[in-house]
């Protein structure tokens, strides 16, 4: 016995990262992250071959090599966050910085399609806005829902501590946030800003094409807005043209737009250039569409986008003159001045 004991002590002392904390069952090849929290210790494998950008942007901010809004670099993101929403038997959420659901690292990132299921008790979920996943913000499942798998992107599972899971609670804590590498092909998995940019690229890729697979002349007005192609959180595309000067208008500004309206086929349905007069409204109290309101806020004085407004931040299933229900619109938006409301 006394020749065996010293070998053990050396076997566990060798091999960190085989087994997760507090558990004894050896962890097989993979990426893993280990949540330390105020109830006890989880344990997630993460789908890095299937989802590697939501995982990549995972990582990176545990580890605290990527830029965010929030914490300097070198500074572990999800260290000190706080669950701040428990759904008893459905879901626990964390990773905003503000606590309440709306914060995040200053991004967002297009949604992908793994081996793994959000709709499955024990997953961990990339929050986000319809088809886009917020940065930071995850939930962690605690039964089953197939909805969410249509809807967001499981980028890992628990394999240890779902009773912890199941004790989590509004308030508690996670206080650190581990990755463990297991294994050639997750140590050779590189996290870092140029790949993540690549990764961005070419799921954005890959999300244009699925879209175009259903609808071909929306894929051609996306590749239209060229190099410059942005995605808002809430699902508009777009580019600027040209930049503007100054600050952006905000809730009771008198605004005066130039903008001309199309159809995915290219056929104008309005436009205030053609008219040779400029459009005029208050922010906040005239009724203009979802989509413009966000465009507009975000734009300069001077500022000129092209802009692909989907139907839920458009007229949604409502007819509006000669624009049907559902209508992807096309826009050219100018933001010729605005005065302040105060």
């Amino acid at each position: 016995m006394k020749r065996i004991l010293p070998f053990l002590a050396l076997l566990l002392v060798c091999s960190p990262g085989l087994f997760a904390s507090g558990e004894k069952e050896e962890l097989a090849p993979g990426l893993y992250a280990v949540m330390e929290t105020s109830r006890g210790t989880m344990t997630f494998q993460l789908d890095y071959e299937g989802t590697p950008l939501a995982v990549a942007n995972f990582c990176g901010l545990a580890e605290g090599i990527l830029p965010n809004e929030v914490k300097e670099l070198g500074e572990p993101y999800y260290d000190g966050m706080m669950f701040y929403n428990a759904i008893p038997n459905y879901a626990v959420f964390s990773g905003d910085p503000s606590a309440d659901g709306s914060g995040g690292p200053g991004y967002t990132l297009p949604r992908e399609t793994g081996s793994m299921n959000a709709g499955l008790s024990g997953a961990l979920v990339a929050d986000g806005f319809g088809s886009e996943s917020q940065g930071s913000r995850f939930f962690l499942t605690l039964g089953e829902d197939a909805y969410l798998d249509q809807k967001y992107t499981a980028f890992g599972h628990i394999v240890h501590g779902e009773q912890i899971l199941r004790k989590l609670r509004n308030g508690d804590v996670i206080h650190q946030l581990q990755i463990q590498r297991i294994g050639a092909d997750a140590e050779a998995f590189i996290i870092n800003e140029r790949v993540i940019t690549n990764l961005k690229s070419q799921a954005r890729t890959a999300e244009i094409e699925a879209l175009g697979s259903k609808n071909p002349e929306l894929k051609t007005a996306i590749l239209a807005l060229g190099e410059g192609l942005e995605k808002s959180p809430t699902g508009i595309y777009y580019s600027v043209e040209n930049s503007g000067e100054g600050s952006s208008p905000k809730n009771n500004d008198r605004v005066s737009m130039h903008y001309t309206g199309r159809f995915l086929n290219g056929q104008i349905f309005d436009s205030s250039v053609n008219r040779g007069q400029t459009f005029d409204f208050t922010l906040g109290r005239d009724g203009v569409i979802p989509g413009w309101i966000e465009m507009v806020t975000a734009m300069k004085a001077g500022e000129k986008r092209q802009v692909i407004i989907p139907p839920h931040l458009g007229y949604g299933d409502r007819e509006f003159g000669p624009i049907a229900p559902n209508s992807w619109l096309v826009f050219e938006m100018e933001l010729v001045g605005f005065t302040s409301g105060e």
